[in-house]
């Protein structure tokens, strides 16, 4: 029998399923809607989503005629004049950013406005942070201690909410390594507390059992953060979008697998997996 412990917090964040929600809901009331990309980073979800006539446009090409449409923003957020010009386009914009996000980008609005040059720990081309970067157009990213840079005495360091936590570490203790050359120095963990509390678990999955799982897709930043963590922890970690994606070969030698999920993975697809494996080694 295939032990299978399941972590306490696993599915959809409560920004990703306050999207999903709201886009069912409107759905439901027979609105036409378009979201501004992938409303979450899963294939297998956007295609429950798209069946239910949820369609999607590229706010970087040429857009629909929106005149007659409800235009929903994803959790990451848009850009502002882009916004903006959604607001002019479409006949209803309904705002889904999620509310860290939302708090993120007004801490780091504040810190700028009080003479701070902000740095932010993350990938420069992930959704959020050109979201961020259009609230601080002079945002400076960086993905890695080693490059960071700044031109005043007095910064202030936040991170991208779905970043790791280690590497915000190693960011900050590289600029308190040269406090010396700083007059003021602000640093704010603005890691969303789910993702770090993904983080803590994912450890403890991989380390505890035989194999680990983690469920989602490698489009999704925090599900790739959580599959590496494990990876270096137990190399018989495997990265699952669906039960098709499972292999009986895996759990041969196995007695034990954890399974994780990154924030964009709905419990349906958790449970759909724990059924699979219940009819492995059995």
């Amino acid at each position: 029998m295939l032990k299978i412990e399941v972590a306490k917090d696993i599915g959809f964040c409560f920004g990703v399923d306050k999207a999903v929600q709201i886009a069912k809901d409107l759905l439901a009331n027979g609105e036409n809607v378009y979201v501004t990309g992938e409303l979450i980073h899963n294939e297998a979800e956007m295609k429950v989503l798209e069946e239910l006539g949820l369609k999607t446009f590229d706010i970087a090409s040429k857009w629909p005629d929106l005149s007659r449409a409800t235009v929903l923003i994803r959790a990451h957020g848009v850009p502002i004049d882009q916004l903006e010009k959604m607001k002019s386009h479409a006949k209803k914009v309904v705002d889904a950013t999620c509310p860290v996000v939302l708090s993120l980008s007004e801490s780091i609005l504040e810190a700028r406005k009080a003479g701070f040059e902000v740095l932010l720990y993350g990938h420069d081309k992930h959704d959020e942070v050109v979201f961020l970067k259009s609230v601080v157009r002079d945002l400076k990213v960086f993905d890695y201690k080693e490059n960071v840079r700044y031109s005043t005495k007095k910064i202030a360091l936040f991170s991208q909410t779905t970043m790791d936590v280690d590497g915000f570490k190693e960011m900050s203790k590289s600029i308190v390594e040269n406090i010396e050359d700083l007059s003021t120095v602000m640093i704010k963990n603005s890691i969303c507390n789910v993702t770090y509390q993904r983080e803590r678990e994912v450890k403890k999955l991989a380390s505890e059992n035989d194999v680990c799982l983690v469920v989602g897709s490698n489009k999704s930043s925090n599900t790739r953060k959580l599959f590496n963590i494990a990876k270096n922890i137990n190399y018989k970690t495997y990265l699952v979008l669906s039960t098709a994606d499972l292999r009986p070969e895996w759990f041969d030698a196995a007695d034990s697998v954890g399974i994780c999920s990154g924030t964009s993975t709905s419990m349906r697809i958790i449970d759909e997996i724990v059924e699979r494996l219940r009819t492995f080694k059995n």
